[in-house]
């Protein structure tokens, strides 16, 4: 893959936060045509870098809570068969093998009897040895009462999330006019941004969604040949919060550094990096291990992701099941 720069980031960015978003609004954006940005986007889809876009409920539409884990596995067991194992939970969204054989997996869970499941489960399985598991720290979005109407855009919606206002009436038999005032209704001209560690402390606008439907892009940038890297520091609250790290790493890697995770009962923050080469990870983890609040630090190198159905999307689609 062609090194990224910052304006594929943040078309990559404005495409995850909000997947609708329009070549024209993004080109007023970034100073660039329209069809210029149509190139980018199509690119990263060619390479398998954005692999759909879709749309799924919010954490608060299912009453759950993200999470994600490191499990440590037997390195006799085969890969792929260990990863379709963990995938086949539907509490499990995103597996990522590491290079040190260990497996990292997100996802989400609803109540303690969710989150206990979980772990048993995983552990359970043949070539786990141990699991670290946090709960992250994130916006919920908001809860509705989804309307039949509501329903039936969001079936023609689930396949491709980008498709136009025209498709979306001829394949629903509604007019554009409704179709509009719908995707309105669920936030579809809104958008967000999928920072989970950041408060009302920082912008507004890098606040996770507030909506009970998230327009998203399902992604993986290992498809492009880039390397998938994340830095697990444990920071010394005395010093510092996740706010304030994660707010130091964008300034300090602003192409490098996408997204973070803060562990919501430790003092941990996720930091995830994508790289074109893997050697360029070693100045970013000398620079990290300076800043003052940072404790302690590990490095995760990933392997190519696979992508699972979520149990927001699973949800979802019985909603539509039961709406007929």
């Amino acid at each position: 893959m062609s090194a990224v720069d910052q304006i594929d980031k943040g078309i990559f960015y404005a495409l995850d936060a909000n997947c609708r978003i329009s070549y024209e609004d993004l080109a007023r954006r970034f100073n660039l045509s329209a069809n210029a940005i149509k190139k980018r986007v199509m690119k990263l889809q060619e390479l398998g870098v954005i692999k759909r876009f879709t749309v799924w409920l919010s954490l608060a539409m299912i009453n759950a809570e993200m999470f994600v884990a490191i499990a440590s596995t037997d390195s006799n067991q085969n890969d792929e068969a260990l990863i379709n194992a963990i995938g086949n939970s539907p509490m499990v969204h995103r597996v990522a093998p590491l290079a040190n054989e260990d497996i990292m997996v997100f996802g989400e869970y609803v109540g303690a009897k969710g989150l206990s499941q979980l772990c048993r489960f995983i552990r359970g399985l043949d070539g786990i040895s141990d699991i670290e598991i946090h709960t992250l720290l994130t916006d919920k979005g908001s809860q509705v009462q989804l309307t039949k109407l509501q329903l039936r855009v969001l079936h023609h919606l689930r396949d491709d999330a980008r498709i136009s206002i025209v498709d979306l009436a001829n394949r629903s038999g509604l007019t554009a006019r409704t179709i509009r005032r719908v995707l309105h209704q669920l936030g579809a001209d809104k958008g967000s941004y999928r920072a989970f560690v950041l408060d009302d402390r920082i912008n507004p606008e890098y606040r996770a969604s507030r909506e009970p439907v998230h327009f998203r892009t399902i992604w993986n940038w290992t498809a492009g040949a880039s390397f998938y890297c994340t830095a697990q520091m444990v920071y010394k609250e005395t010093k510092g919060n996740p706010q304030t790290l994660f707010v130091w790493l964008q300034k300090q890697f602003p192409l490098e550094h996408w997204y973070a995770y803060a562990s919501a009962s430790e003092p941990i923050l996720f930091s995830r990096f994508f790289l074109n080469r893997i050697g360029d990870f070693e100045p970013i983890v000398r620079k990290i291990k300076r800043n003052p609040s940072v404790e302690n630090l590990k490095t995760l190198i990933s392997y190519p992701q696979r992508h699972f159905p979520s149990l927001r999307e699973l949800r979802l689609d019985e909603m539509l099941q039961e709406s007929g």
